[in-house]
Parts: C-alpha cells; sequence; structure tokens
C-alpha cells in the first residue's frame, strides 16, 4: 500500500539514546545547579528521593482529572515544586490546554536541559535516518511525529540531531498530557492535520506503545526491531492484535527498509 503520510516514534526509532536518572553524580549535580541558580538547598539523596515522590504524586494527580489510562505529566511541573520546595501539585489549580504547546520559561528550560544532559550519555540518529526522511521528502510525503517525551527534552534533542526540519508537525506527550497508547493521543494528531487515517503509517520500535497506538486507530504500522525483542515477545503481542493490523517487522530495526 502507498502510505501518503509517515508519523514516526522517535528514541530507539530514529534517535539511539542512553540516560541514566540513578547515578548519584546526577543528583548531586543537580543539587549544586539548584543552589547556584535558585537558591534552593538540597542533599543530593533528598533531592532524588523527592523528585521520584512529586512525579508519583504528579502523575497520580493528573490521572484522577483527565481520567487518561496513560496520562503525561510535565517534568518541569516536577522541577517548579522542587524549586519552590512546594507541596500544592502543579496543575491541581488548573489543566493547561491540550492543545497548544507547553510554554516553558527559559529558566526552566535551562535547568531541565542540564538534568537532560547529565543523565545522558548517548546521543545519535541511527543509520540511514537522513537519507529515508530525505527520500520521503523528494517524494511529496508528509512526515509526523508522535513520542512519549518531555518537550524541553525532545525539543533540543531534535536540534541538536538536526531533525526538526523534517517534521511536518510534532506531538509530544508532555504538552498533550497522555501518552502513547492511548487512542486519544493519535487521534489528536490525525485530526488537527486532517489525516486520512488509510494513507498513514505509524513506524516505531514498541510493540505495545507505538504499534499498540496504530491500532486502536485502525493505522498501519512498521515495528522496528532496534532493541532485539524476543520472538516471544512478539507473538505474544501479535496474538493479541486482530491480524489485518498486524505490522510490517523489520527485524534489524533499519529505518531504511520502510519503503
Amino acid at each position: 500500500m502507498e502510505f501518503e503520510n509517515y508519523i514516526f516514534d522517535l528514541y530507539g526509532t530514529l534517535i539511539d539514546i542512553h540516560t541514566d536518572e540513578e547515578q548519584p553524580v546526577l543528583w548531586e549535580k543537580m543539587a549544586e545547579y539548584l543552589e547556584e541558580h535558585f537558591e534552593v538547598s538540597y542533599e543530593a539523596k533528598e533531592l532524588r528521593a523527592e523528585y521520584l515522590r512529586i512525579c508519583a504524586q504528579e502523575e497520580e494527580l493528573l490521572k484522577k482529572r483527565t481520567g487518561a489510562e496513560y496520562p503525561e505529566i510535565r517534568i518541569t511541573w516536577v522541577w517548579k515544586r522542587l524549586v519552590e520546595k512546594s507541596d500544592i501539585s502543579g496543575q491541581e489549580a488548573f489543566l493547561p490546554d491540550m492543545d497548544a504547546a507547553e510554554e516553558v520559561s527559559e529558566e526552566m528550560e535551562k535547568l531541565c536541559i542540564y538534568f537532560r544532559e547529565v543523565s545522558r550519555d548517548k546521543l545519535v540518529k541511527y543509520r540511514g535516518v537522513d537519507e529515508t526522511l530525505d527520500k520521503l521528502k523528494k517524494n511529496g510525503k508528509k512526515i509526523y511525529l508522535l513520542s512519549n517525551a518531555q518537550r524541553p527534552f525532545t525539543m533540543d534533542e531534535l536540534r541538536q540531531t538536526g531533525l526538526l526540519r523534517y517534521f511536518d508537525d510534532i506531538f509530544i506527550s508532555s504538552d498533550k498530557l497522555l501518552k502513547k497508547p492511548d487512542k486519544k493521543f493519535m487521534e489528536m494528531l490525525l485530526h488537527k492535520n486532517s489525516l486520512d487515517w488509510t494513507k498513514c503509517v505509524m513506524i516505531g520500535n514498541d510493540l505495545e506503545s507505538d504499534v499498540g497506538v496504530a491500532v486502536k486507530n485502525g493505522v498501519r504500522s512498521i515495528f522496528l526491531n532496534t532493541y532485539s525483542d524476543s520472538e516471544e515477545k512478539i507473538d505474544r503481542i501479535l496474538n493479541s492484535i486482530d491480524e489485518a493490523l498486524w505490522p510490517v517487522i523489520i527485524k534489524d530495526g533499519d529505518v531504511s527498509k520502510i519503503f
């Protein structure tokens, strides 16, 4: 089938990334950053514990507010509460507009990017990504991003990798307050861009979130096995999906083979 619209996942699909938020040095550096830039004092272990506690609390509160099965908090809410040492939820008093991109202050964006950079030890494009996206553009195809991610992290990494220029629209889960495989996440992208779902294909490396959200919307999909999922796991998930919507499977994860 000839597709007109290519909807890509990002991490593990176009970008090979590795982060480690458990490393002690990360929290030591973040404690120093908060002290230097916000005059807020934490011990490293205390900061990590509070970060995890607030993340869990924000997710539970958001789930109650929206009723979403797969809620996505904004990491900026968490850091704002850490900076203010606040026990009040970042989204308790209001629910942001899900149709608009998150607005992030310059100082909060810098904080989030610093956190990401210190936690990250790998950020590279997979082989063949530029060539594949260039070919799609040359052939008049539309390219969209549907990513479970945080806006401050992702926009910076799209710029660093030179991928920002390819996308006709970008949907980041922290903007929409929900994530794949929530049906509504992809549904919002299809609706906003007036896309014919029969002419769309979802490309991703996660059977449950990427293929899962496509199946819920009746969209065809391509699974890039970049993380070497076992055949047993693949078969187990495929057996729960309507055979008519089984993904095309690219076993070696080579994105250039999507054609």
